[in-house]
């Protein structure tokens, strides 16, 4: 006699408890003390044997020349089922035309689910393309961001979800949000440590450093009336006296900088031409080089006039020293270092390309002809203490100091590096018109 059939009731509790395992299975391993995206692939296999599906898969929202897009960065794939993660018309799919009901879905915290078929003809080529019958997508929040999107693909047979089902996967999607936003929250807290420490280093640094000062405009003072005496001066020596009395007045005020970086005070911008500071901080720039590379400053003038900014200009100094020191050390070889000055609008290259916000900037490219960086260094150059230089020669905090100063004036820093070519570092500061509506958009 062969067996009776199981009462639809009971498939369906029996899938709703399957699915509640794996989405248990997949809590329990999100939970794990390692970076998320190490943990995704396999609370992905757990989330697709139990649903019983073709595909889980995870898109992440960005935002490219002012558009939101979404790409996919992580898929788990039942036996024969045919692999999208290396389909190139999954990355970068923007969320509009056709999908713009996605983006209102999601964004507001709702869910698509269903057969393919029953979908907006506009959406059905894309997921037809990928051999899918039925999805279900839930959005992915990291606290209040939306952050992207996971979804469930059935390929081989049309499935009818049912309301626990889609209810239960949501868990999965709130779990994935929370480990996004716990480890960005973690990283957060990290960096407010890592301040903390600078801070104290910096009070410290500075009161040696201006020990320091001290004795070294005392020498020059001495040397100076030694000079007089013995009738020695000449133009090259009253020069150079005068390049050490500049370098003293710059460094004075930088340790009052760290001072005020250690307490925490504001800075103290002044409005002021970017070329202007530039050709008074010349002489130590090129002094910095040591003649390991020519510097030259160029100022772009064919578009529209340099456009003055508000600045507090010893951070100014210290933005450029830290990044033509940086490019003398990748040229050992020598090469070239250059200071390109210009004001550019939002929806100009390269601003339009850095995704910068709306607006007018006065931008200050400073590239070389170095050995350039890695992705994986480049990925961290920002971070501080994070260096690849001798310990005797870097600490790690030179680029750190400067996104942290180029932010603080309320501007944005973008970098591009290939190995072997160079490395160009680009900041936009605000132009007064910009700086006086004391608005910042967000940049991305």
């Amino acid at each position: 006699m062969e067996p009776r059939p199981a009462p639809a009731t009971d498939v369906k509790l029996a899938r709703r408890d399957a699915v509640l395992a794996g989405v248990a299975r997949a809590s329990a391993w999100l939970s794990e003390p390692q970076p998320w995206e190490h943990l995704v692939p396999e609370a992905l296999a757990f989330l697709g044997d139990a649903a019983g599906v073709s595909r889980v898969y995870v898109f992440e929202v960005e935002v490219r020349e002012g558009r939101e897009v979404v790409s996919q960065r992580f898929e788990w794939c039942a036996p024969g089922i045919e692999a999208q993660i290396d389909n190139p018309d999954l990355q970068g799919v923007p969320i509009e035309g056709a999908f713009v009901r996605w983006g209102d879905v999601l964004r507001t915290g709702g869910s698509l689910f269903g057969d393919i078929q029953d979908f907006p003809s506009s959406e059905q080529p894309l997921l037809e393309s990928q051999g899918i019958k039925s999805l279900i997508v839930q959005p992915v929040f990291a606290g209040t961001r939306w952050w992207g999107f996971i979804g469930f693909d059935s390929c081989e047979q049309t499935k009818s979800w049912e309301r626990p089902e889609v209810d239960t996967l949501r868990i999965a999607s709130l779990l994935l949000g929370a480990a996004i936003h716990r480890q960005e929250r973690e990283e957060l807290l990290r960096h407010s440590q890592k301040l903390e420490v600078l801070g104290r280093v910096a009070g410290s640094v500075a009161h040696d450093l201006n020990n320091f000062l001290t004795v070294i405009a005392g020498a020059k003072q001495m040397l100076e009336d030694e000079l007089s005496l013995m009738g020695s001066r000449t133009a090259v020596t009253d020069s150079l006296c005068g390049m050490l009395d500049h370098a003293v007045t710059r460094a004075d005020a930088l340790t009052k900088r760290l001072l005020a970086f250690s307490r925490r005070h504001p800075s103290a911008p002044v409005l002021v031409s970017p070329v202007k500071l530039l050709r008074e901080d010349e002489p130590l720039l090129k002094q910095a080089v040591r003649h390991r590379a020519p510097l030259q400053i160029i100022e772009e003038r064919s578009r529209r006039p340099i456009a003055p900014v508000a600045v507090d200009p010893t951070q100014f100094s210290q933005v450029l020293l830290n990044l033509v020191g940086n490019s003398r050390d990748a040229m050992r070889d020598g090469g070239l270092i250059s200071i390109h000055v210009s004001t550019v609008d939002s929806m100009e290259q390269p601003a339009f390309r850095d995704e910068i916000p709306e607006g007018c900037w006065s931008l200050i490219r400073v590239s070389d002809t170095g050995s350039g960086m890695p992705p994986d260094v480049l990925a961290s150059a920002f971070e501080p203490f994070f260096t690849t230089k001798d310990r005797e020669r870097g600490t790690g905090l030179g680029l750190a100091t400067v996104k942290g100063v180029v932010e603080g004036a309320r501007g944005h820093l973008r970098v591009s590096s290939s190995v072997g070519i160079g490395t160009e570092f680009r900041i936009y500061l605000p132009t007064v018109e910009l700086a006086a509506s004391g608005e910042r958009p967000e940049s991305t």
